[in-house]
């Protein structure tokens, strides 16, 4: 077996761990949808879908970000705290978070996951 210093570097692994912006950016975005797909299971939006064409049995999946933007307004502040809680818990079936960036965006306010812009 050779000695450490002796392997090549492809063995040695990988050890340069920082993301690029791209990949950074995706990840983002992917947390921001699943909280906004939270939100949308925690109001309800599916029970008030006037879209025909929805692609969930009465429930938006196909599209969380525009079921989330056109039923926000309708909100009022005390169910959006009772909503915020619901989702930070992780929803009705407690789903834990699969990145530090999603814990962080469950716990943003209501209003700047509003106003994310996605790229």
């Amino acid at each position: 077996m050779p000695l450490w210093r002796n392997k090549p570097k492809s063995d040695k692994g990988n050890y340069h761990k920082r993301r690029t912006y791209e990949q950074g950016k995706a990840e983002i975005d992917a947390a921001h949808l699943m909280t906004q797909r939270l939100f949308c299971d925690a109001l309800r939006f599916w029970r008030r879908c006037m879209k025909r064409s929805c692609k969930r049995h009465r429930r938006c999946l196909g599209d969380a970000h525009s079921c989330f933007m056109r039923g926000h307004y309708r909100v009022p502040p005390s169910q959006r705290l009772r909503a915020q809680k619901i989702v930070i818990a992780g929803g009705a079936r407690k789903i834990a978070p699969s990145t530090h960036i999603e814990w962080a965006v469950r716990r943003v306010a209501f209003r700047e996951l509003t106003s994310w812009i996605f790229g």
